[in-house]
């Protein structure tokens, strides 16, 4: 019975090694179910802290693109940089910079370096908030009241040594951004990004004009009393340019001391003469036509047009037009001044007519001015015709360095430098 008894209790011990092992077994599952548990978690971390600093970097990157457009337009702009449709102001980039002709360099209204202008918006980037205050004050922006992210830039314009050319930073912040007194900025939420490039302006009007009347094809006003005046010893002094003949019998020529008058008088110039419409343009504006229109023009008006047209759009703060089609100004009539010239390319023909008083660089396919009566008719700066110059009337073109320096210092177009994209200081 013993033998039995304790053959019974060695059967009822089996399995022990089984629970030890399956024991063994959950121990392990619960080892790697922690550590995959841990490596989700970090990744999620990980992949958040992404989220928010691309972001950051975007908001950053709008904030760039923002300015750009903005130092790009002509417009007058209220503080939250909104167009202004009526009244007085500046435009983004009067409001923030001044250009020196001396140097040939930006100088940054306030100070170098602040933030000048903010943005914020809410997550779904619907409803973006901005504010342009005057040079010199911070720039203040009111989150939305909805829950999320609320991305926002602050931009700031920095001085640069090279010639037309400025520096712009954006901070870019995960939701809100403060800038204080001293226009440094702080940014709300988890991150913070910075982007920093340079911008060149491109000249609208590359190369100052000569002489104030300057024609591709023949220059013919038989006996009108023309006047050309060009006291500017730095272009010679040239009055008159033309690619072919000129026929003026009665010019009233003023040049430079002791420059024989008609010795400023230029005809059949090779160089205008073989030179294509193209080309001709190109050696004035610096770029093909299409281009000037499409990145440089301020405005393009359709026309047939008149001096309304222009004087329209003068009031609206545009200095740089383009004309689809022939222009008629028969008033008598001011338009620009010497401190606030405006350029002007005509895509079809030009046709003056009484005492109109113009401080330009018109540039237009033929040019004409009949019947100004004696008056006193005057354009400044200078008269650019890609075929003939013709006209019966007796205007004065008048040849000021003043006008042309202005007008070489109307920026073009701000662009990007290659290779000045940087995400760290």
């Amino acid at each position: 019975m013993k033998h039995r008894l304790s053959f019974a209790m060695r059967g009822a011990q089996r399995g022990a090694g089984a629970i030890v092992a399956v024991v063994l077994l959950y121990v392990a599952m619960a080892i790697i179910v922690i550590f995959a548990n841990r490596n989700l978690i970090f990744e999620q971390k990980t992949s958040a802290n992404q989220y928010r600093s691309t972001l950051a970097l975007e908001a950053a990157e709008a904030g760039i693109e923002w300015a750009s457009t903005m130092l790009n337009k002509s417009g007058l702009i209220n503080n939250t940089c909104i167009d202004l449709t009526s009244g007085s102001g500046f435009s983004f980039r009067d409001k923030y910079l001044d250009y020196v002709q001396t140097s040939g360099t930006w100088t940054v209204l306030g100070a170098s370096g602040r933030a000048v202008a903010a943005c914020v918006t809410s997550q779904n980037g619907t409803d973006w908030t901005c504010n342009c205050p005057a040079a010199g004050t911070a720039p203040a922006v009111t989150e939305p009241a909805v829950g999320g992210f609320k991305p926002s830039f602050a931009v700031a314009l920095e001085t640069n040594a090279a010639t037309r050319a400025v520096d712009l930073v954006s901070y870019g912040c995960t939701s809100g951004v403060t800038v204080n007194n001293g226009g440094a900025v702080t940014c709300g939420g988890d991150a913070a990004a910075t982007v920093r490039v340079t911008l060149a302006n491109v000249a609208a009007l590359a190369t100052a004009p000569g002489a104030p009347l300057t024609a591709r094809g023949a220059v013919d006003v038989g006996n009108a009393a023309l006047g050309v005046q060009n006291g500017d010893p730095t272009s010679a002094g040239i009055t008159v340019n033309a690619g072919m003949g000129v026929n003026a019998a009665n010019l009233r020529i003023t040049s430079t001391p002791g420059t024989p008058p008609w010795a400023t008088v230029v005809g059949n110039d090779e160089s205008l003469r073989n030179s294509t419409e193209d080309q001709m343009f190109q050696t004035f504006f610096g770029m093909p036509k299409t281009t000037w229109r499409d990145s440089v023009a301020d405005a393009v008006l359709t026309c047939p047009c008149t001096e309304s047209t222009v004087a329209s759009a003068l009031a609206a703060n545009k200095r740089k037009l383009w004309l689809q089609g022939n222009l008629v100004m028969n008033a008598n009539q001011t338009l620009g001044s010497v401190n606030d010239p405006f350029m002007m390319v005509v895509d079809g023909s030009i046709e003056m007519r009484g005492d109109l008083e113009v401080y330009a660089v018109v540039y237009g396919t033929a040019v004409t001015w009949d019947n100004t009566g004696g008056g006193s008719a005057l354009l400044v700066g200078a008269a650019i015709s890609e075929g003939n110059y013709t006209g019966n009337g007796t205007p004065d073109y008048y040849y000021d360095p003043r006008v042309i320096n202005n007008l070489i210092a109307i920026p073009g177009r701000f662009m990007r430098v290659p290779g000045t994209w940087r995400d760290f200081q």
